[in-house]
């Protein structure tokens, strides 16, 4: 009953930003992430940079435009089921539900996506020793490391770690 009604909530609250007029706050810091142990589910909310992602700048100008999010979408959404997972020694589990939200730049005219914020859970079997892999960076050195945060309230643990192309997982706890 407990989860029914935290995936209501957060449900309720990823509506909300999705329909919100244009904003001006990110939902959360750029390349930053959280992982909340709940049962057994891990809720994730991570902030990718758009220029980790391949494929998708259609007009070859090194930004993602609205319009090009918008219609690469499935494409995105494959990216980051392929390369935001958790893993056990056994098993690869990818994000159910997932929600991609684009960020538009602060700098500028505000006329490109400069972070997509991810929404989602994974259901692992377990989850003791999982790992959090990453393996979407941008180019610019600047914005190739994530900094995540692993709660479980239950257990009362936390966990902060950070991911990098040569080290691009860690466990959970």
């Amino acid at each position: 009953m407990r989860l029914s009604k935290l995936i209501h909530n957060i449900g309720g609250i990823i509506i909300a930003f999705c329909i919100s007029q244009k904003t001006h706050a990110h939902l959360i810091v750029a390349q930053h992430g959280t992982l909340n142990v709940v049962e057994e589910h891990v809720f994730v909310v991570l902030s990718l940079p758009a220029s980790s992602l391949l494929g998708v700048d259609e007009n070859n100008d090194g930004t993602l435009s609205l319009t090009e999010f918008n219609k690469y979408r499935n494409h995105i959404s494959k990216q980051v089921k392929k390369h935001v997972y958790l893993s056990d020694q056994q098993y690869r589990f990818s994000i159910e539900g997932l929600l991609l939200h684009p960020e538009m730049a602060h700098s500028g005219n505000n006329t490109f996506v400069d972070q997509i914020t991810i929404t989602g859970r994974f259901t692992p079997l377990m989850t003791n020793n999982i790992k959090f892999n990453i393996n979407l960076f941008a180019n610019n050195r600047s914005k190739q490391t994530y900094k995540i945060t692993a709660t479980n309230k239950q257990q009362q643990l936390i966990h902060q770690f950070e991911l990098e192309p040569l080290s691009p997982h860690s466990e959970l706890f």
